[in-house]
C-alpha cells in the first residue's frame, strides 16, 4: 500500500514536489519516489516551485539549492514563512554543494534535512518517509504557544543554561558535543524529560516509590537511545538527553517512544498511579541556535511549554514550536 498523506480521510498517496533545473536529476528523484508509492509533481526553478506548491499543496518539498530565477534557499525561506504555524511542511534541500557551510546554510533557512548529490536512492526514500511521518504526527498537534513567562508556575522549569558549580563536568561534556557539531555541521538534538506526577506519587506513596519510578524512567530512556547518546540527570524530576547526529524525525521518534513507554510504568513501580512525562526538544543547526546557551534556553522553553499543558505533552522547537500528546 502506498504511503498515505497526513489527512486520513483523503486516503491518497503523499505528494512530493521535486524542484530541480536538471532534467536528469528530476527524473531520478521522480523514479525513486514513485517506486516508493508517492505522487510526484515537478518544478524547474525556485519561482515555479512556489507556483506549483500553491496549486498542488504537496506534503513534502524537495529543493535543489542552485536554480535559476529563485534559488532553493530563497524558495525554502518563502515556503516556511508562508506556511501557517499550525502546519508542519517538511523541506529537503539537495545539492552538489555538500560542504559544511552549504549544509549549515540550508538547514538555517528552515530546511529539515539536507542531501548531497549524488545521493543514495534508499537513503532518499528513508528520509522522505521519516519526514512525512513527522508531518503526520505534528499536523495533528497544536503549535507551541506563548513563552515561559506567559504560562505561569505550572510551566516553569529550572534553567539548564545556569548550571551550578557541581555540574561543571556536565557543562564541559555539553560544550564538547556542541563544538563538535558546530565544527562539522552535524545535527545535534537536546531533550529534557520530566516526570509530571512526581509530587502526586510522593504525596500518595512516599519518596521511596518516587525514587523507583524515576529509576524506571531512566531505564525507559536508556532503552530508547543509542550508545553514542548521552543521558544526564537534570534535576530530581527528570533527565536531559543529548543525541548527536540526530535530525528532526529521529528526535521526534525518541521523544514519542519515551512518552509512550513512561505511561506503562503505572502498571509496575508506580502502583496504579498515572505516570506521564513532559518532553522538550531543541535542535542544532537552527536559525535560532548559535551557541550552547541558545540550545539549552530553547530546550528549557520547549519543556516549559509542554509542562504548561498539564502533562504528557511533547514540545519540539525547531523553526517554530510544535506541541502534541503522543497516543498509545
Amino acid at each position: 500500500m502506498p504511503p498515505s498523506s497526513s489527512t486520513p480521510a483523503a486516503q491518497r498517496p503523499a505528494k512530493v514536489l521535486v524542484a530541480d533545473d536538471s532534467d536528469a536529476e528530476r527524473s531520478n528523484a521522480r523514479k525513486a519516489l514513485m517506486a516508493a508509492g508517492y505522487e510526484v509533481v515537478e518544478a524547474t526553478d525556485g519561482q515555479q516551485a512556489l507556483e506549483v506548491f500553491a496549486r498542488e499543496r504537496p506534503d513534502l518539498v524537495m529543493l535543489d539549492v542552485v536554480m535559476p530565477r529563485l534559488t532553493g534557499l530563497e524558495a525554502c525561506r518563502i515556503l516556511k514563512a508562508k506556511t501557517p504555524k499550525s502546519r508542519y511542511l517538511p523541506v529537503i534541500m539537495v545539492s552538489t554543494r555538500n560542504s559544511v557551510n552549504a549544509r549549515v546554510e540550508g538547514l538555517r533557512t528552515g530546511a529539515d534535512d539536507y542531501l548531497g548529490k549524488p545521493y543514495n536512492i534508499e537513503e532518499l526514500q528513508a528520509r522522505v518517509e521519516a519526514l512525512l511521518r513527522a508531518r503526520s504526527v505534528l499536523n495533528e498537534a497544536e503549535p507551541g504557544r506563548g513563552s515561559e513567562s506567559d504560562r505561569g508556575e505550572a510551566g516553569s522549569v529550572r534553567s539548564l543554561s545556569d548550571l551550578h558549580t557541581d555540574d561543571q563536568s556536565v557543562r564541559r561534556r555539553l560544550e564538547e558535543e556542541f563544538d563538535r557539531a558546530d565544527r562539522y555541521s552535524d545535527p545535534l538534538t537536546c531533550l529534557r524529560v520530566e516526570l509530571d506526577t512526581f509530587d502526586l506519587i510522593t504525596d500518595r506513596q512516599g519518596s521511596d516509590t518516587t525514587d523507583r519510578v524515576v529509576g524506571a524512567l531512566r531505564e525507559v530512556i536508556e532503552s530508547s537511545v543509542r550508545k553514542i547518546d548521552l543521558v544526564f540527570r537534570s534535576d530530581e524530576r527528570g533527565f536531559m538527553l543529548v543525541l548527536p547526529n540526530t535530525h528532526f524525525p529521529g528526535a521526534l521518534a525518541v521523544a514519542e517512544r519515551i512518552a509512550r513507554d513512561a505511561r506503562k510504568l503505572r502498571r509496575g513501580v508506580a502502583k496504579g498511579v498515572d505516570v506521564t512525562v513532559s518532553v522538550g526538544v531543541s535542535f542544532f543547526p537552527n536559525k535560532d541556535t548559535h551557541s550552547l546557551k541558545d540550545l539549552l534556553d530553547l530546550v528549557d522553553e520547549a519543556l516549559g511549554c509542554a509542562r504548561g499543558e498539564g502533562g504528557g505533552y511533547v514540545c519540539l522547537y525547531q523553526h517554530q514550536g510544535y506541541l502534541y500528546r503522543p497516543e498509545g
